[in-house]
C-alpha cells in the first residue's frame, strides 16, 4: 500500500476569520474523496497574536517528521503589511526542504485552492485542477 504524501498547510484562517483550516481543508478536498486517500494534510493555524511562540511550534511542527509538501496559505503572503510574516514562514519552511531534497513548498491563491495547490504540484492521473 502507497502510503499518503505528508502535506503541512500553514495557515491564519483561525487568527483573520476564526474558523479553524481543518473545516477548510475538509470543504477543499471534499470534490476529490479519492484523491484525498493520498494526502495526509496537516493544518497549523499560525497564531498572528503570538508570533515568537506561533514560529517555535511551527518549527518544532516541521521537524517533527519528513514532509512532502508544506503550503503556505494565501493569508499569510498576500498582504503587504504581512510580508514580514511571511519571509519569517519561509524562512522556517526552508529548514525542511533543506533537510530533504524532496520537500516542496507550495502556494495557494486563495481558501478555496489548498486541494487545487496540493494536487497542481502533485499530480494524479486524470485530476484536473485549476490554474488559479
Amino acid at each position: 500500500m502507497i502510503q499518503p504524501r505528508q502535506i503541512l498547510i500553514v495557515s491564519l484562517s483561525r487568527f483573520l476569520r476564526g474558523e479553524p483550516l481543518r473545516g477548510i481543508l475538509d470543504k477543499n478536498w471534499a470534490p476529490y474523496p479519492k484523491e484525498l486517500t493520498l494526502f495526509n494534510n496537516v493544518p497549523f493555524d499560525f497564531d498572528a497574536n503570538d508570533i515568537p511562540t506561533a514560529l517555535k511550534d511551527l518549527k518544532s511542527t516541521i521537524e517533527a517528521r519528513k514532509w512532502d509538501g508544506i503550503l503556505i496559505g494565501w493569508c499569510i503572503r498576500g498582504n503587504l503589511e504581512r510580508t514580514p510574516l511571511f519571509e519569517k514562514v519561509v524562512a522556517a519552511c526552508r529548514k525542511a526542504s533543506r533537510d530533504s531534497a524532496e520537500t516542496k513548498l507550495m502556494f495557494c491563491t486563495g481558501p478555496d485552492n489548498l486541494a487545487d495547490a496540493t494536487l497542481r504540484n502533485f499530480p494524479v492521473d486524470g485530476v484536473e485542477v485549476r490554474a488559479d
